[in-house]
């Protein structure tokens, strides 16, 4: 039991990447993310509503007054509308190495979010709900090992992880005048990450062996944001907004339980390993910043960029701390939107809001010399209620994630996202007139 122990820890942790799939080639779809999400505490979301991923960007600078954004505190100071808005993300993964093929799928909510303007374009507060990482990875290996002489057993691993760290927030934003907002954000940070491995053995000496290892934790976390607009700048109808976000170390206080399961007879039986191991998971300084310009009320041209300091990353659970696979993120977008219904044009096609752009993103990886970096080709389509403010925004994304060099996995990744932001009507009844 030992020995089993001991390579079911080293098969979810330090297996390579070629050998898993090279035993799962023709495995069928099932509901898991990326491959990459194994690694660490999950991959990092940005919780991004679907304006700003059709945009390309992050959202730190795209000031609208009539919808909310988790990306900078200071946006809540300046909306004039209540709201309510949450995000639902499809996303389809067709992984590759260099002799095998797999495919997985993914429909998660990303995030929910309420903001109330207490003092209308002044002051307003706002409580969400948030992933900061995921783990959503599962993949079936076949092989074979030698019990004893002349004695070669076969089994089945099969391996999945769940789970992340989530944030649950509440915060303010001030408008201090028609050019500066600042906005603050404390939040519960808390983990809840499961990491499973199924055996099955082909002989009948050998059970079913099920081990799970679940890290579980909280700490409280903070943010700031910063808001600068200017108006009037090489015209009279133009814009430029400048927005900084800033999220500050965490170091949750968290424990790890193991438990196995067996089936003896024909009972299952769960037993727990030992005592619950406590550590510090320490997550890193994130910095966002970016500038929107708006030549007219029909368009906004957006550049902006994040950075997240993952090479700082600490577990006293994680093994892959000590392999050194942790590196700084950085990501940079560019996009361009259209908003041709302010024309009040009557025409079908200027009843909506477009938008396009593209993203590099080097990603919080490097393995094997290589950084597991993500290129974004993205679209997007508002809908714009005529009785309302309210929104529904859609985006289609394709992005490419990896490499096959050196047996790594390279994804090839499309994506879905739906967010609904419904705007004042929701919460008060107009008075007649």
């Amino acid at each position: 039991m030992k020995t089993i122990k001991h390579f079911l820890v080293l098969l979810v942790f330090l297996f390579p990447a070629s050998k898993a799939f090279a035993q799962v080639e023709g495995a069928s779809e099932s509901r898991s993310g990326s491959f990459y999400s194994l690694f660490g505490v999950g991959y990092p979301t940005d919780n991004n509503n679907a304006r700003e991923l059709g945009l390309g960007i992050i959202g730190v600078s795209l000031d609208n007054m009539q919808s909310n954004s988790l990306q900078n505190p200071a946006l809540w100071g300046r909306n004039s509308l209540s709201t309510a808005s949450t995000g639902l993300n499809l996303s389809k993964y067709q992984a590759s190495s260099q002799g095998a093929t797999n495919a997985n799928a993914l429909l998660e909510v990303g995030y929910f979010q309420v903001t109330l303007p207490i003092v209308r374009e002044k002051f307003g507060v706002s409580a969400s709900m948030y992933s900061v990482t995921r783990s959503n990875y599962r993949f079936v290996t076949i092989d074979s090992t030698t019990a004893s002489a002349n004695n070669v057993v076969n089994y089945a691993s099969d391996i999945r992880g769940a789970g992340g760290i989530n944030k649950l927030e509440v915060g303010f934003g001030w408008s201090i005048n028609k050019n500066i907002s600042l906005g603050y954000a404390p939040s519960l940070t808390f983990i809840s990450q499961n990491n499973s491995q199924d055996v099955f053995f082909n002989k009948s000496g050998f059970g079913t062996s099920n081990l799970d290892a679940k890290v579980t934790g909280t700490a409280l976390g903070q943010r700031f944001g910063a808001l600068l607009t200017f108006r009037n700048l090489l015209s009279s109808r133009d814009r430029i907004s400048i927005g900084a976000e800033a999220t500050l170390p965490i170091t949750i206080d968290a424990k790890k339980t193991k438990t196995v399961k067996k089936i003896v007879g024909n009972q299952q039986q769960e037993v727990t390993l030992g005592t619950a191991q406590k550590g510090d998971v320490k997550l890193p300084l994130g910095l966002k910043g970016g500038i929107t310009y708006y030549p007219s009320q029909l368009l906004n041209i957006s550049a902006e960029g994040l950075y997240q300091g993952w090479g700082s990353y600490k577990s006293a659970f994680d093994p892959n701390t000590q392999l050194n696979m942790m590196s700084d993120r950085h990501k940079l977008g560019l996009g361009v939107g259209y908003h041709p219904y302010r024309t009040n044009s009557a025409k079908f096609l200027s009843n909506f809001r477009y938008s396009g752009g593209i993203s590099y993103d080097s990603g919080h990886l490097t393995i094997r010399n290589h950084d597991i970096n993500t290129l974004w080709f993205s679209a997007g389509l508002g809908i714009i209620s005529p009785r309302s403010s309210s929104t529904v925004d859609l985006s289609i994304r394709y992005g490419l994630r990896g490499t096959t060099d050196n047996n790594l996995i390279r994804e090839k990744i499309w994506a879905f996202n739906l967010s609904v932001n419904l705007s004042e009507l929701m919460f008060f009844r107009k008075k007649l007139q």
